[in-house]
């Protein structure tokens, strides 16, 4: 198993960062409007209102690394909508992701891997809808990523608490798979959004 993800992992960064070399922008553009046209988005969200609590949905993104696609364009969409964004952070290695909210403003901090967070002081969040990275996907709604395992943990916890949340991949659709290998520890992701498709398994 542990093989059959590494060498799909080398195979899928370098179809990955070949779309992306090829990607004009627009890829962002198509996948924010594919996700602002979701039930799970559409309707009371759009009006800012989460209909059991009467707050704006939280929507967790990510800020881009190495030829990922570029998520800030998705979460400016939302954020335009009223929904309130956050970033994940990593607390600890073998932990789940916590989320901070992020007003958009706020500069940011280096984080693990390469990536930004928000800074210390700004508050932890349990986003509604998770917007995630990947490497590949397969219409069974598995994902392959980088192989720490944190988002694994971050939505398997959340389904053990019964938080009510949905979990959307953020891809190219040239990054799908036949058939992503599945341990005992993956969590299938709710819908995989690309800039052709929306895929619910």
């Amino acid at each position: 198993m542990k093989q059959k993800k590494s060498a799909l992992r080398k195979e899928m960064k370098a179809i990955r960062k070949n779309l992306h070399a090829q990607d004009d922008g627009m890829t962002a553009r198509l996948i924010a409007s594919q996700i602002l046209m979701l039930p799970e988005i559409a309707g009371e969200v759009q009006r800012g209102i989460r209909a059991s609590s009467n707050e704006p949905h939280i929507v967790a993104g990510f800020m881009p690394i190495q030829s990922e696609i570029d998520c800030l364009y998705v979460l400016k969409a939302l954020n335009a909508i009223q929904c309130r964004c956050a970033l994940p952070v990593i607390v600890n290695k073998d932990q789940h992701l916590a989320f901070k909210e992020w007003d958009m403003v706020e500069e940011l901090k280096d984080g693990t891997f390469g990536t930004k967070e928000p800074n210390s002081d700004l508050i932890y969040v349990m986003p509604d809808i998770i917007l995630v990275p990947c490497l590949a996907f397969d219409e069974n709604g598995y994902r392959l990523g980088y192989g720490g395992g944190y988002y694994d943990r971050t939505l398997e916890i959340y389904r053990e608490k019964g938080h009510s949340f949905s979990a959307i991949g953020v891809a190219f659709d040239g990054q799908k798979s036949e058939h992503v290998p599945v341990a005992k520890y993956d969590q299938p992701l709710d819908i995989i959004v690309t800039e052709k498709k929306v895929y619910r398994p």
